[in-house]
């Protein structure tokens, strides 16, 4: 695993974004594990909690601590 202490900025091509400090990436399983809080911005409004754990292949991110979802009216797509 790659352990990075300063500020890490994960972006994806879709706009979503997530900026965190202290994080273990592991890249043979692709998952990454951040202990000192996290802030991001995904399509439809912004999160922010004390830690997580994202599997990069999944496109998956789970928030723990803290955790804390602001949702933008109108912005979530439903599939048809």
């Amino acid at each position: 695993p790659i352990a990075v202490t300063g500020p890490v900025h994960f972006e994806a091509a879709d706009g979503y974004r997530m900026t965190t400090q202290n994080v273990q990436i592991d890249l043979n399983t692709r998952r990454a594990v951040g202990s000192g809080g996290g802030i991001g911005v995904v399509s439809t409004g912004s999160f922010s909690a004390d830690s997580f754990v994202a599997d990069l292949s999944e496109r998956t991110l789970a928030l723990d601590g803290n955790a804390r979802l602001r949702m933008t009216p109108g912005k979530l797509r439903i599939p048809q």
